[in-house]
């Protein structure tokens, strides 16, 4: 994508058509206040900004559309917006028109048929923008951009006040929303992101909702069988009191429990009698006061070990105080058992025998061996921790079962204590067949399979999130920013600028460049001079649109520099001064270097330039495609006497 001409179309119908040529350095010269900085509002606006703030007088008074040719990669666009009515700083209108030939419409043609949203969607498909979408740089889910036209012309643009500006090195930076922008969407436009990374993060998404959904599945029914083995557990307890099966106990197989109930409740076997249920009462009743006697003894047994869990840890904390106090003893060379006259520190005899050291080394032993007998112990008394909550808990479930038959066996009582025998027996035993119905539905029988479907959605969670690696991806972006900054430090050395001899670096991080000095990496923030801010910024947006055509990144194939020449032209305006004729010279080389990088690149590179300088060499003439001088501006003079009232614009 590289840009034909920008028209301006007054408000009477004449048109201002400024031609450039593709694949080549353009360089618009002239005096202040002719227009060259708002063709880059121009080409922003007709890319898609949605606000642009052009400045008051001609350009607000006398121009009602807008208009871009763009030559496309095997089609023209041309793209023309209204200006915005008064008051207003934009319009959604656009004008959208594609083919092979297309030329500057004429005036009576121009109707919008879109918007500008459809406008950006379209030429970045057509500039070859995939489907994306690109995580922060902590890789937070649910945050992210997605690049598009309008994010890729950020990288085409330096304004007249951001092209030296030493804290700021992109267009529109100062934006925190555009910084977080261009940090999101870089990755992918240097092809740090894969192509299909929008497609990745979709199904992840919808992998972790799946998995989601199949733990909360096996969750419920894992909540559902532990009610449904109390559940049942009480059912045999009546059951057995009512002599329907023989065992006071149910077997541990499920499904065998299920069905030995099953049978029973199917048999006409006649109902005991009421002594008969009276005992089996009172052995159940006494079954719970067994169980609740168990629960006291095991919550006594735990609460001596929490007890003396926290008496060893207490002695252990006070014990290694002075065990790291005698420590430093390892430093003092231990002395024969029989030599106790002889000083342990300078090796000199002593009048009385010293026995300090030995005594300190039998406490440090002591201390040791202490506390390596808490440590080791620690382990045996979690598991006795560990046993004592997992029979707790059994203990617990079976004497909720044991309560539920009670309370089962005097609700039945209740509700069927005045019916005929042999309706009661049918009684109880329907309910029990009931329940027993209940239990089959909700049965373990669906574990293995929700079990499986958990296991199969968290591995390709797993699968896709090792794809989207963060980590990878950022090793990836900082390999493509290797030849990008070798590129910088190649140029800065050519063009003398400060600090280049060390080594330049792109940071992206802090959309900067920064330098190697003997103090460390610093930004350019740090770093002197205009001359140095200017050519920095310059090479940098070189660097990175050489990298672009050579690797074939979908981003505008367009360089906008306005001003560039701004750190020397005071002094270059001295005829005869020797500052001055430095700084022609430095200027003369950045333009070199940038015509240089546009002959190496050609056709894939447009750069187009706006600046007061004017150099006579030859190969400066050649690329000089706009004079605006001796009153010749963007917008004609003649325009303003021609005016039509504002409320004739398109948006009044």
């Amino acid at each position: 994508m590289q840009l034909l001409a920008i028209i301006l179309y007054s408000t009477d119908g004449a048109r201002r058509v400024v031609d450039f040529k593709p694949g080549a350095l353009n360089v618009i010269t002239g005096h202040s206040a002719t227009g060259k900085s708002t063709l880059l509002d121009i080409f922003e606006y007709c890319t898609g900004r949605k606000t642009v703030l052009f400045p008051l007088g001609p350009m607000t008074d006398a121009v009602s559309w807008y208009a871009a040719l763009f030559q496309m990669s095997k089609t023209r666009a041309f793209v023309a917006r209204p200006a915005p009515g008064p008051g207003r700083k934009t319009t959604n209108r656009v004008m959208l028109k594609l083919g092979a030939d297309l030329e500057a419409l004429p005036y009576e043609d121009l109707a919008a048929n879109t918007d500008r949203h459809t406008l950006r969607q379209q030429l970045s498909q057509i500039i070859g923008i995939a489907e994306n979408h690109n995580h922060d740089t902590h890789g937070q889910d649910g945050i992210g951009t997605e690049a598009h036209l309008g994010h890729a012309t950020l990288l085409c643009l330096q304004g007249q006040s951001e092209i030296a500006d030493s804290n700021r090195l992109f267009h529109r930076q100062s934006d925190h929303h555009v910084a977080f922008a261009l940090k999101q969407t870089l990755p992918y436009f240097l092809g740090a992101a894969p192509h299909d990374q929008a497609r990745k993060h979709a199904q992840f998404t919808a992998a972790r909702r799946r998995l989601k959904q199949a733990e909360n599945n096996l969750s419920q029914a894992q909540r559902t069988n532990d009610t449904a083995q109390e559940t049942l557990a009480a059912l045999w307890h009546e059951a057995h009191a009512l002599s329907l099966v023989s065992s006071p106990t149910p077997p541990d197989d499920h499904v065998q429990a299920l069905e030995t109930l099953h049978d029973a409740v199917q048999s006409r076997a006649e109902m005991p009698s009421a002594e008969y249920e009276s005992q089996r009462t009172l052995e159940l009743e006494q079954t719970c006061a067994d169980l609740r006697d168990q629960l006291r003894t095991l919550a006594a047994d735990r609460r001596l070990l929490l007890a003396e869990t926290a008496a060893a840890d207490d002695y252990s904390a006070a014990a290694r105080i002075p065990r790291d106090r005698l420590a430093s003893l390892g430093l003092i060379p231990s002395p024969a058992d029989d030599d106790a006259t002889t000083c342990v520190l300078c090796g000199s005899t002593l009048p009385e025998p010293d026995l300090t050291v030995a005594t300190l080394r039998h406490s440090l032993h002591r201390l040791d061996r202490q506390l390596d007998g808490i440590d080791s112990i620690r382990p045996a008394r979690r598991a006795a921790l560990e046993a004592i909550e997992q029979r707790t808990a059994r203990l617990r479930s079976q004497l909720n079962a044991a309560e539920h038959a009670l309370q089962a066996l005097a609700e039945g009582e209740a509700a069927s204590g005045r019916l005929p025998y042999t309706d009661r027996s049918d009684f109880v035993r329907g309910r029990i067949h009931g329940m027993l119905t209940a239990l089959q539905r909700n049965s373990g029988a669906d574990l293995t399979r929700l079990r499986r479907a958990r296991d199969t959605a968290r591995a390709a969670v797993e699968a896709l999130k090792s794809e989207l690696d963060p980590e990878a991806e950022r090793d990836q972006l900082l390999a493509r920013l290797v030849p990008i900054s070798r590129d910088i430090t190649l140029w800065a050395h050519e063009l003398q600028l400060e600090h280049g001899d060390g080594g330049v670096h792109l940071n992206l991080s802090r959309l900067t460049v920064e330098f190697d000095t003997q103090e460390g990496r610093h930004p350019l923030s740090r770093v002197g001079s205009g001359q140095n801010w200017v050519g920095y910024h310059v090479l940098s947006h070189l660097a990175l649109h050489r990298y672009f055509v050579r690797q074939r990144r979908p981003v505008p194939r367009i360089l906008f520099l306005d001003q560039p020449s701004q750190a020397w032209y005071a002094s270059m305006t001295h005829d005869g001064d020797e500052q001055g004729h430095k700084d022609h010279l430095a200027a003369e080389r950045l333009f070199r270097l940038i015509q240089e990088v546009v002959q190496e690149l050609a056709p894939e590179l447009q750069v187009i330039v706006c600046d007061h300088v004017n150099l006579p060499a030859p190969w400066f003439q050649e690329t000089v495609v706009q004079n605006w001088r001796d009153s010749e501006k963007l917008v004609p003079a003649h325009w303003m006497d021609t005016t039509s009232p504002r409320s004739t614009h398109p948006e009044a």
